[in-house]
């Protein structure tokens, strides 16, 4: 059989990376665990993962927490993507049950963001989706736990645009079948000597590339091509689930809502912030002008609130020495979720609220 160009130099290595980042691998050409096309759930590894990674629960709740996935509505695709990002990031979910002749609520987890290990990741070439006008079929398919978490779309580093056509393809995906982008968290377009990535939804324009620096070590080692080095910065095991943890933004912008996820410098400048803080030291980020750098605050900010971390949610304080910025930061800070977002008006009243806990 002879494979074309995008098989062989995107398609194929890109498999063959994923297998050497431990996760497992099927071709649905040839074997589709799923009964029908219209499925975009793998049912059985996500019941299996809920068991696994929530070891008390029982089958009745079993059964709740798995119709509770599988079943999210809303009037749009961006209102049901962040009411499934909400499930699978918080253990939002709560089920009573009886547990050592206790009765209680407890937390349901589809994703164990400790353990990466006690996770069922999985990449899948050519599985067929239903779609609007035809079938869908995308290059590759990346699920956690049987959820379709990223789609990826390859193409031949020969190809003219190739970029183009890739991002061609993702948007008619997302129209042709939105149920496959309920669960969805990264997009990316991959041709060997280049890649982008963005959110569902979101315009060519605001794709983003990942670009490694000397600390990226791990990465720039194991990387043998420029679409190596986006997947490993995004789909490395530990890698993903951070992002979809800490990493995922929907802001509201004039009413409608826009997913948004890091750039490179945001989310190295997050990460080694709580490391120096992790430590007890301080430092500066500089940010160039158009950077993001409100985001970056976003970012860490919700990282400090994080239990894992051992900061013990405390009060950030966000100093600027604009007007106009000033009320830009809280703005994006109140729109991006965060709840008791204040606005001192002056120094009396910045002393007023640091002193309420």
């Amino acid at each position: 059989m002879t494979h074309s160009p995008e098989y062989i130099y995107s398609e194929l290595p890109a498999i063959k990376l994923f297998q050497q980042m431990g996760y497992q691998y099927y071709d649905a050409s040839q074997n589709d665990e799923r009964k029908d096309i219209t499925e975009v759930v793998l049912t059985d590894r996500l019941i299996a993962s809920i068991k696994r990674i929530n070891p008390w629960i029982n089958d009745n709740n079993l059964n709740k927490a798995y119709t509770e996935i599988s079943s999210v509505n809303g009037t749009s695709l961006m209102e049901i993507n962040e009411k499934v990002w909400k499930l699978i990031r918080m253990g939002n979910k709560t089920l009573k049950q009886v547990i050592n002749g206790v009765e209680g609520f407890h937390a349901v987890h589809y994703i164990d963001y400790q353990n990466p290990g006690n996770n069922d990741f999985l990449v899948v070439n050519q599985m067929k989706y239903h779609g609007k006008y035809q079938n869908s079929i995308p290059d590759l398919m990346v699920y956690v736990n049987g959820l379709p978490i990223g789609v990826i779309e390859c193409k031949s580093p020969m190809a003219i645009n190739a970029w183009d056509k890739a991002y061609s393809d993702l948007d008619y995906y997302q129209k042709n079948s939105e149920k496959l982008f309920h669960y969805n968290q990264i997009c990316a377009g991959i041709w060997e000597v280049g890649g982008k990535y963005g959110a569902i939804c979101s315009p060519q324009a605001f794709y983003s590339v990942f670009k490694t620096s000397k600390e990226d070590l791990e990465i720039v080692k194991q990387a043998k091509t420029e679409q190596d080095k986006l997947l490993i910065a995004l789909f490395k095991k530990e890698r993903l689930l951070d992002i979809i943890r800490h990493f995922v933004l929907f802001e509201l912008d004039e009413g409608l809502t826009i997913k948004k996820l890091p750039r490179y410098q945001q989310y190295r400048a997050t990460n080694k912030t709580i490391e120096r803080l992790k430590s007890g030291e301080g430092g500066v980020i500089w940010h160039t002008q158009g950077s993001g750098k409100s985001l970056t605050m976003a970012y860490v900010t919700r990282k400090l609130q994080a239990p894992e971390y051992g900061f013990d949610n405390p009060t950030v304080v966000v100093m600027t020495d604009r007007k106009d910025l000033d009320r830009q930061i809280t703005t994006t800070f109140q729109n991006v979720g965060f709840k008791n977002v204040n606005q001192a008006s002056s120094v009396v009243h910045l002393d007023k609220l640091l002193r309420n806990d």
